[in-house]
């Protein structure tokens, strides 16, 4: 880990006992922290307490779909901050009581000084390029060639490639100072030495990727190895991404996360709709832990269908109109290019176009809290920015129902329990309410 410059680090110390003794942190002490943790919350420099909740960096934050299911259906407590490049998400996160930092991920440093105690990732980098609703520039095999190499360097550059794999390049012993201030060792472990390449280097390995989108997915693998190798006491992290990642890409993940003795891996492809939810939405989770255990393989059974009428309260045999008036198929009596469906079971995928669908019995608009309850929000939920910017941020977000489900395991607690009870005063207890009550409830 790089070591603190001697005035940081004393303003560490005097802050250190300032908190140990009850008592705030002197204004230019906090002053001094805030400029070298900057973006990272000042307090990240100094050591957890005994009982502090784990620190936990978000990227791709969003406006809070993990964030909300680690706090409102799993009740854990983490000190956490997101970081996303949407205004209007971060604003939106920020209303709902969530940290952000507004910028693009790929220009910070994963082994910035205030990370040395981040426990956890959590990322979720976008999925339009692999996505069916995309143009699936993802799936073309140059991109993912290109993607795989710029993946594979990973654990050369953190320093975390076996001395087998490495004997031509750098002979039989390890001949590199563990103790290397610079963090260049070869950690004293068995491992080649770290490469010298940046991490922008890194990144710039796949930039000939004919989306920079794609070039995203490089940093499920950068953030948690370069906190490793700067010495944080990472020890899972969790990734969600579309259910049409190539199966080359989650490989070459794995390898990476194994070279670096993280000795659990595993991933799943799972349906919103099959856990209660009142909308489809498949997606692919990942799971990398540094220590096996068996509470971070347990997972959560399929759970009661809940249909978008019963969600919204609206009366049977509602149907809902997604793309306007469309020609009539004089063989099926239906409009042409599938443009409806029943509200009788989960809705379609929400997409940013969610915002023009309506209901047919009398052209009532989806509204942002209605698409929000669709994905496990609560109706009051301070989505931020105009009706597109809210509609794009309720399909892009990750469910809070399925960011409790993955994380149930790595976070401990009842998990299954505890997401039932939530679908539950979702929507259960929207049968009992009308829209004027909702300022009571929440």
């Amino acid at each position: 880990m790089r070591t603190l410059p001697p005035a940081v680090a004393t303003a560490v110390h005097v802050a250190t006992l300032a908190r140990k003794a009850g008592r705030p942190i002197p204004p230019k002490v906090y002053a001094v922290l805030e400029a070298a943790a900057n973006p990272w919350p000042a307090e990240w420099l100094l050591a957890p307490l005994p009982g502090d909740p784990i620190r936990v960096v978000e990227l791709f934050a969003g406006p809070g779909g993990w964030s909300e299911g680690i706090a409102a259906v799993l009740g854990v407590a983490v000190d956490s901050c997101g970081v996303d490049i949407s205004p209007d998400a971060c604003a939106t996160a920020r209303k709902a009581g969530h940290r952000r930092i507004c910028a693009d991920i790929t220009t910070l440093d994963p082994e910035h000084i205030a990370l040395r105690y981040t426990v956890a990732v959590i990322i979720s980098p976008p999925c339009p390029t692999f996505s069916p609703g995309g143009k699936l520039s993802g799936l073309e095999e140059g991109n993912i060639q290109i993607l795989g190499d710029a993946i594979a360097y990973v654990g050369e550059t953190a320093g975390f490639i076996p001395m087998d794999w490495h004997h031509a390049d750098y002979g039989d012993e390890c001949e590199c100072d563990p103790d290397d201030p610079d963090g260049k060792g070869c950690h004293g472990d068995g491992f080649a030495p770290r490469s010298g390449a940046t991490w922008d280097e890194v990144r710039e390995m796949a930039a000939d990727v004919s989306d920079p989108r794609i070039a995203l997915m490089l940093e499920v693998a950068i953030w948690p190895i370069a906190l490793q190798a700067a010495g944080a006491p990472i020890r899972w992290m969790a990734m969600e991404q579309s259910s049409n990642l190539p199966e080359e890409i989650i490989s070459d993940l794995t390898i990476e996360f194994q070279s670096a003795e993280w000795f659990y891996t595993s991933h799943d492809i799972m349906e919103a709709a099959d856990y209660g939810l009142p909308s489809r939405r498949k997606r692919v989770y990942m799971i990398a832990a540094r220590n096996y255990s068996s509470t971070v393989v347990r997972r959560i059974r399929p759970l009661p269908a809940t249909t978008m009428a019963q969600a919204l309260n609206w009366a049977p045999g509602e149907r809902v109109n997604t793309r306007g008036n469309r020609p009539i198929n004089p063989k099926t009596g239906r409009a042409k290019g599938g443009n409806a469906f029943s509200a009788d079971g989960p809705s379609w995928c929400l997409t940013g176009k969610a915002r023009t669908w309506k209901r047919e019995s009398d052209d009532l608009r989806l509204t942002a809290a209605e698409a929000g309850l669709l994905v496990g929000f609560r109706r009051s939920y301070p989505w931020q920015g105009s009706r597109t910017s809210a509609f794009q941020q309720a399909a892009d977000v990750v469910s809070p129902v399925m960011a409790a489900i993955v994380l149930s395991g790595v976070l401990g607690g009842l998990g299954e329990a505890l997401v039932r009870d939530y679908l539950a005063q979702l929507y259960d207890m929207d049968d009992m309410l009308s829209p004027d009550d909702y300022d009571l409830v929440s």
